[in-house]
């Protein structure tokens, strides 16, 4: 009779265990149906983490960054207080982005922007929207730096019954969310001051500092070898002074030595393979800027050579060139040159013409 009763209570068990697999299913598909696309994003940038493509980290956590805030930009963009702060924030951005791309000429074409205003147009073109994202980036990264000021302040009005306005449109794992992006915004954060900054110094001290610490590992080395040899000559005068020592003890202390010194080896392998890491994620990026702003720099030397130097001119000029004409006795002569920086050579000429003839 008790085993007639036992078996509804086994089966039942039995049937609990062998669906456990089907509700684990079951709870992760309801975990992703609760999950927004801005929040699925953050979980695939957050599984990623433990990875070494930090770069595509990078990447998700800015569209996510963006899907996320752009309810709240829109929100911003349709009151009048908030479109004249954003049409101030982006004309300041435009200010600086003119004044970049008139520096930008000079450096080509070695005399004033405003002897190429269609070319200064054209690197405004090439350089603003370069500018508008690399800003925008930063101002939600900025945003993310608050976020915790702001969760304290509505933690802290919460109980006097004030609710702040909701900055972003998640109704499910709110706090985690926050946490998650707050994480990936130092990853980031961390990346855009790699490509922004001084990359070149940071390699350079990259690379010192992998040379300090390899210098550092071999005095440390050796200083252990020293401390060693000494540790070994004390043991043997001990030894010969005290015949009782038990050998276990010996064997004992030569095993915790060894151990330590594997130890202090493995954080040292971890930290030069740490900055060597570093180094090579700054190289990248180092490359990656010279690269734009290499390819930036060769489109404006080939947009004023082909589109506003002229092809005929008063003023004598070589075979196969354009020219601006500067005033009325200098011109600027451009001429495609492979071996040149930017694969045109710019030269100021002075300007010989019929009506000043070559003496």
């Amino acid at each position: 009779m008790n085993i007639d009763f036992s078996k509804p209570a086994l089966e039942d068990k039995l049937n609990r265990i062998t669906s456990i697999p089907q509700r684990f299913n079951q709870g992760l598909k309801n975990l992703w149906q609760r999950l927004t696309l801005p929040q699925r994003l953050y979980l695939l940038a957050a599984l990623l983490l433990m990875s070494e493509h930090l770069g595509l980290v990078a990447i998700i956590t800015t569209i996510a960054l963006t899907l996320e805030f752009w309810p709240l930009f829109e929100r911003i963009w349709h009151s009048l207080a908030g479109k004249a702060v954003l049409l101030l924030f982006y004309a300041i951005v435009a200010n600086y982005a003119l004044a970049m791309a008139g520096a930008i000429v000079n450096e080509v074409v070695g005399v004033p922007a405003t002897h190429f205003n269609y070319t200064h147009n054209f690197a405004i073109l090439l350089l603003l929207p370069a500018w508008i994202l690399g800003i925008s980036a930063i101002g939600l990264l900025f945003v993310q730096l608050l976020m915790p000021f702001y969760l304290m302040i509505a933690l802290v009005l919460k109980p006097v019954g004030i609710k702040l306005f909701s900055l972003t449109g998640n109704s499910h794992y709110r706090f985690t969310t926050l946490m998650v992006r707050f994480v990936l915004s130092l990853v980031l954060l961390y990346h855009l001051i790699l490509l922004i900054g001084d990359v070149e110094e940071r390699v350079e001290s990259a690379l010192n500092d992998l040379k300090t610490i390899e210098e550092s590992v071999k005095g440390e080395s050796n200083k252990g070898q020293d401390k060693q040899l000494t540790a070994n000559t004390d043991e043997v005068a001990a030894n010969l002074e005290m015949k009782a020592q038990p050998s276990a003890e010996v064997s004992e202390k030569d095993e915790a030595l060894s151990n330590a010194e594997t130890a202090q080896e493995k954080r040292d392998d971890q930290q030069t393979r740490q900055a060597e890491s570093e180094a090579s994620l700054a190289k990248e990026y180092a490359s990656l800027r010279h690269a734009y702003q290499g390819e930036i720099r060769e489109l404006i030397a080939e947009f004023a050579y082909r589109l506003e130097a002229d092809s005929r001119s008063r003023c004598e000029k070589s075979e196969n060139a354009n020219v601006v004409e500067l005033n009325d006795y200098e011109i600027l002569e451009v001429v495609p040159d492979n071996t040149a920086k930017y694969r045109y050579r710019f030269t100021v000429r002075k300007c010989i013409s019929p009506a000043f003839p070559a003496k």
